[in-house]
């Protein structure tokens, strides 16, 4: 065995960067330098820009971690040779991605797909025979109209989103499309603008929507409820940015602040004589990171709280990944003091086996059984099961949207303990609640 390691010396400058070390096709540095050629002469040649993906990142690292770094290289090559086989010999393919080719074709229709493109959709149904392993992906076919404003870069995101876009296609091949696009550029800004959100006071607030225990009137409780005004999109509903936000460690900090103003508005309440168990809704990524339950704790003795001053609400979808470690941590809360609602129950695929095992408090009714309640006669069957099913397992039920004054007067006579809706109450800024609650003292 060597005593010492000499590196491979590095290729020339002028060629360093400029082919992919994989499939030795030219890399995107090359590609940059032709398509700026190729869109100056696009006046009097027009064409198409032709972005192929072999598969979403998801199911390439699915690939990766299952088979391992060299039979993921090996599939890319596989699948570099497959397209590289049904295009013209003459035409010049690019590899711009570790997943992505592009090359460009002399069409400018956008009533009707290219040929090429159905060819190499077709081309990529069956499986792909890496090391003798037959390997079942989807490719993703982009196409871009190629006019003389638009840089190589700018140029390939678009055509990346047109590629991404068709994955949800029959055909697999999607014109670029401006309205997808300004969604995915909307998408992006919100979360690149979230960290100052959370860090400057004004943007993020809270409105406090109240819980009504049914049988006595009283508001014993209120949900926080997350809202953000953006100084230049204006308000974003929590329905948008949250999914986007519960995919990046962004979910950390925005929780923390959630959490935070939730109980320093509790605490402020509690001194004025308002004794509250204030709601706080937790994101499924929350309860599958460990130390959740430790934090939520800490964060109760820094605002001077008891733990039954405190509601953790969580959905079902919580249930989806880590379900143990999650069950784990809101086992330690409820026994800590803290009570556990389970959010929005009915409204996704209820797995009725996980009820008899889950550390929880409250079941919250989905609105969307509720709402259809205006007047006698409406249809009350899964309602009424659902309470009996409930009640019968020893939670407390709250509904959540009442809307009518004959909602509210029928589950109460059914036992549902708790209401919530805007026949109510509406969500409201902390000052407005806090008038609230004296009025209804």
């Amino acid at each position: 065995m060597p005593n010492s390691y000499t590196p491979l010396v590095a290729p020339s400058p002028e060629h360093l960067g400029r082919f992919d070390h994989i499939t030795h096709l030219p890399s995107r540095l090359q590609f940059e330098d032709y398509f700026s050629w190729r869109r100056d002469s696009a006046v009097d040649q027009p064409g198409t820009l032709v972005l192929v993906t072999l598969a979403d990142a998801r199911h390439y690292n699915e690939v990766l971690r299952a088979l391992g770094m060299a039979f993921a290289e090996n599939f890319v090559r596989a699948g570099a040779r497959l397209l590289t086989s049904v295009l013209p010999p003459s035409t010049p393919i690019f590899h711009v991605s570790v997943l992505s080719f592009a090359f460009t074709i002399e069409q400018t229709c956008l009533d009707a797909h290219p040929n090429i493109a159905t060819t190499i959709a077709r081309s990529f149904s069956d499986a792909i025979d890496v090391d003798a392993i037959p390997i079942k992906t989807r490719v993703g076919v982009g196409l871009l109209p190629i006019n003389a404003v638009r840089s190589a870069a700018e140029s390939l995101r678009a055509a990346l989103t047109a590629a991404q876009d068709s994955r949800g296609t029959e055909t697999g091949i999607s014109f670029y499309n401006h309205g997808s696009d300004a969604a995915h550029l909307r998408a992006f800004r919100i979360l690149a603008d979230l960290p100052a959100a959370i860090a400057q006071p004004g943007q993020l607030t809270l409105n406090f929507q109240p819980r009504i225990q049914m049988q006595t009137g009283q508001c014993k409780g209120a949900e926080a409820l997350l809202r953000w005004t953006h100084p230049e999109l204006g308000p974003i509903s929590p329905a948008e940015f949250i999914p986007l936000v519960e995919q990046t460690a962004l979910i950390a900090p925005l929780t923390d602040w959630v959490m935070a103003t939730a109980m320093t508005t509790n605490r402020a309440l509690l001194e004025l004589g308002h004794s509250l168990r204030m709601s706080i809704n937790a994101s499924p990524v929350n309860l599958s990171e460990p130390g959740f339950d430790e934090m939520l704790l800490a964060s109760c003795s820094a605002h001077r709280l008891e733990p039954h001053h405190v509601e953790l609400e969580f959905t079902e979808g919580t249930l989806a990944t880590n379900a143990n470690c999650a069950i784990q941590q809101l086992a330690r809360l409820r026994a800590a003091g803290v009570d556990v609602a389970l959010d929005d129950f009915g409204s996704g695929y209820s797995n009725l086996s996980y009820l008899d095992r889950l550390p929880a408090d409250v079941l919250k009714i989905d609105q969307s059984f509720v709402r259809p309640l205006r007047e006698p006669g409406d249809d009350d069957f899964l309602l009424r099961q659902i309470l009996l099913l409930a009640k019968g397992m020893g939670f407390r039920v709250c509904a959540e949207g009442i809307e009518t004054r004959h909602a509210y007067d029928l589950l109460r006579d059914l036992g549902c303990d708790e209401a919530q809706g805007y026949y109510m109450a509406r969500p409201m800024p902390e000052a407005e609640f806090r008038a609230w609650l004296t009025a209804h003292s």
